[in-house]
């Protein structure tokens, strides 16, 4: 069912503290996560809200700036049963990034390191499955901002939470998490789909 853009605003609107604002400009990592995100109306907007208070005149034209783009992105997750509306929830996603950096950065082009990692961290993040009968079988990659520039990433997998249909975004049974052993800079996580360099025990 399609949501319209008047709903969507509304309801962000309720919790206009997740997102950046004056008082809190650098505020991109909160976590957003839609179990059934459709065709992407809310993400893109969480997206568009996130991006806002990423500009060059704050965080300059290279490694921080991009590093925050991705910040915005890495904190948002979506899943839906339909293949084609996470393809297309996916699309949304890079055409809001492409949109504000040509905006925001007029001529001057991103490095090729941000469009693959973009890539990567749609592919991790905004994915096929049944969040409702099946949450134990959908993966997800938490990314955590260390210094500028890197994340440390953990795979799990979404389980169901206390309340029935709630999903845990990362309430995954300790035994199974898989994580980075040293901080990864995002020109490389493409490369790398797997924990950097190996996996913490």
């Amino acid at each position: 069912m399609y949501t319209h853009e008047r709903e969507v605003q509304a309801m962000l609107d309720m919790v206009s503290d997740m997102f950046p604002s004056a008082e809190a400009p650098g505020n991109h990592d909160r976590t957003f996560f839609e179990p059934a995100c459709g065709s992407g109306n809310f993400l893109e907007e969480i997206l568009h809200r996130k991006l806002s208070t990423v500009t060059t005149r704050r965080y300059g034209r290279g490694e921080k700036y991009e590093h925050r783009v991705l910040r915005c992105l890495a904190s948002i997750y979506g899943v839906d049963i339909d293949y084609e509306n996470v393809m297309e929830s996916r699309d949304r996603l890079r055409a809001a990034i492409a949109s504000h950096l040509d905006r925001d950065m007029n001529t001057v082009a991103p490095t090729e390191g941000l469009a693959l990692a973009v890539e990567a961290i749609l592919e991790s993040n905004i994915v096929v499955g049944d969040s409702l009968n099946e949450p134990h079988k959908i993966p997800l990659v938490h990314y955590r901002s260390t210094k500028v520039g890197f994340f440390l990433r953990e795979w799990t997998y979404l389980e169901e939470g206390e309340d029935p249909g709630q999903p845990d975004l990362f309430g995954v049974r300790e035994i199974e998490r898989r994580r980075d052993r040293e901080p990864i800079h995002y020109s490389l996580l493409a490369q790398h789909p797997d924990p950097y360099p190996g996996v913490l025990p």
